[in-house]
């Protein structure tokens, strides 16, 4: 929790701001036993970022990894291209400072992912075609990209009352990332989410959705073995979170190998985060009824 000098002191304004701010609303806050007002880290986040305001001090927030990536002096680097680097050379502060950077100037989940990360990671996955060295970089990349997004998930905060959402990889899928980053972009449209990771066998996936009954229900086919019996477990999966008022939204590198239908009701495949972001958005605004999207994502 931030003291309101400390969130003033970040954002280079008075204290005195700050707190005529919480007391009109502005900022949701608590109190301590002696009446002193605190701010959550996310809560001071989301009001950056709808404020339009500029981080001067990202210690005081506690937020490190920003100053980290800002002594890059990378602001007018092409993010994807300075991403790529901080994951090739193991520079996991850099990194996630970067993504927070662009969260807190007001750019989203889903804008992130489909941009600079993807950007990135395209390129690191072919690093293992130059030889032991190539799979070195890769792996190591991998972990700091997984680190990098952890860190971005700690700004985000889901409210209580925020309906809820589920999924993973499937079975002989052991990627990690891709799933990481559906939830977080759900997160960020304000779901709670569960991400059962990767490699998760989809009648696993399928008890969760009768135990937890979420509103959305995702699956990230990064590889696709044994496709035509994944296919199956798709479609039956699909008619499960249907019977339980559910959309499932299948997506992912190799989702195009499944040929899975592309209007079939409650199943939604597709290619971008920001096609997730966008379902995700309907859902909210319609409660109980399946937007009118025709595709998709991881």
């Amino acid at each position: 929790m931030l003291t309101t000098r400390q969130f003033a002191d970040a954002i280079g304004v008075s204290e005195s701001s700050v707190k005529r701010w919480i007391d009109a609303g502005r900022i949701a806050a608590t109190r301590t036993v002696g009446g002193h007002r605190r701010v959550s880290v996310e809560e001071a986040t989301r009001y950056v970022r709808e404020a339009g305001m500029a981080v001067q001090r990202p210690e005081s927030l506690g937020l490190l990894d920003l100053a980290a990536h800002a002594r890059r002096k990378a602001d007018e680097a092409d993010p994807g291209e300075m991403l790529y680097e901080y994951l090739t050379t193991g520079l996991a502060a850099e990194a996630s400072g970067l993504l927070m950077t662009r969260f807190l100037a007001g750019a989203s989940v889903a804008q992130l992912v489909d941009g600079p990360l993807v950007q990135a990671m395209t390129r690191i996955g072919e690093l293992w075609r130059s030889g032991p060295k190539g799979v070195l970089l890769e792996h190591r990349a991998t972990e700091v990209a997984i680190r990098a997004m952890v860190r971005l998930g700690a700004l985000l905060r889901p409210p209580a009352d925020g309906p809820v959402s589920v999924g993973g990889g499937p079975s002989g899928d052991p990627y990690v990332l891709a799933s990481m980053s559906a939830a977080a972009v759900l997160e960020d449209e304000g779901f709670r989410t569960t991400n059962l990771g990767s490699d998760t066998p989809l009648n696993t996936l399928a008890l969760s959705v009768e135990t937890l009954r979420p509103r959305l229900v995702w699956v990230s086919v990064s590889v696709a073995t044994e496709v035509n019996h994944l296919r199956r477990e798709v479609l039956g999966l699909a008619d499960r979170v249907r019977a339980l008022g559910a959309v499932l939204v299948v997506g992912g590198a190799e989702v195009d190998r499944l040929s899975l239908p592309k209007r079939r009701p409650a199943l939604y495949v597709g290619e971008s985060m920001a096609e997730l972001s966008a379902i995700a958005h309907g859902l909210k605004q319609q409660p109980g009824v399946d937007p009118e999207t025709p595709r998709a994502v991881q």
